[in-house]
């Protein structure tokens, strides 16, 4: 029998898993990570059953299939650890759901299908530093969410688990032309890592987003990158925030 995994093997991740084991931070922070997945895991309404445990656990080994056995223990494969470690970037929209949600227009302005659903002291914190700062056109009020992968109760089957929903002020940036060369996911992971390391030792908690060719200027698709500051983390402070998050940017492209 052929072997198959539950996910597509991500191709060329040898530099980008080096690039990690070279950071005694980034170890911490995916070994904390691992280890408080297995200290969430007991809630038994969303454990597998004992037979889909002793199914998966079976087929992982058939399949040599790491991110199938990791799922069945902590419930999340080994690419939601490095994204729920802060070490590598969320997909935009990734498994078709629409995340980060953008709520404001290129002005700032809220667009009519949230203006019952967003908080108005948030969303005038929004505009006024977009005033102080001067610029809205690559700034947005948006909600993201954190997620990672599991198998539901009773089957094999994979379900996409939301582990924390927030609104907060997403900035996107195209990403230069050396990301955009690289063919394999994994590979563009570790092109952008030292930048989003970077965030992350300056802005904790940040979510980082990646996208291939999601970015539409003049009719012409780009790969970009999304940084996210929750406001239950960044809403105190916010324009320092920004402008913390955007020197980084701005000296990465220079």
């Amino acid at each position: 029998m052929k072997n198959t995994t539950m996910f597509p093997r991500e191709e060329h991740a040898d530099v980008l898993f080096q690039k990690i084991l070279n950071d005694p931070w980034a170890c911490e922070k995916l070994q904390e990570t691992f280890c408080n997945s297995l200290a969430l895991n007991d809630d038994t309404d969303n454990s597998p059953s004992a037979s889909t445990f002793a199914n998966v656990l079976f087929d992982a080994y058939h399949n040599r299939d790491l991110s199938a056995f990791l799922m069945v223990i902590c419930q999340n494969t080994l690419f939601d650890l490095l994204r729920n470690s802060y070490l590598i970037p969320y997909r935009f929209n990734a498994d078709g759901k629409q995340n980060p949600i953008i709520m404001t227009d290129t002005e700032g302005n809220l667009l009519s299908e949230y203006k019952k659903t967003v908080h108005e002291k948030e969303y005038h914190h929004f505009q006024n530093v977009c005033k102080e700062i001067g610029s809205t056109q690559n700034m947005f009020l948006a909600q993201a969410y954190r997620y990672s992968h599991a198998y539901t109760s009773d089957s094999m089957d994979i379900k996409q688990k939301n582990l924390e929903s927030c609104t907060g002020v997403l900035l996107i940036r195209e990403l230069p032309d050396t990301i955009k060369q690289k063919e394999t996911e994994a590979e563009a992971y570790s092109a952008v890592w030292d930048l989003m390391v970077k965030l992350e030792k300056e802005l904790p908690m940040a979510f980082v987003f990646y996208g291939q060719d999601t970015l539409l200027e003049h009719n012409e698709h780009f790969d970009e990158l999304g940084i996210f500051l929750p406001n239950s983390v960044f809403l105190n402070n916010l324009k320092r925030h920004i402008t913390k998050a955007e020197a980084i940017l701005y000296e990465e492209e220079h």
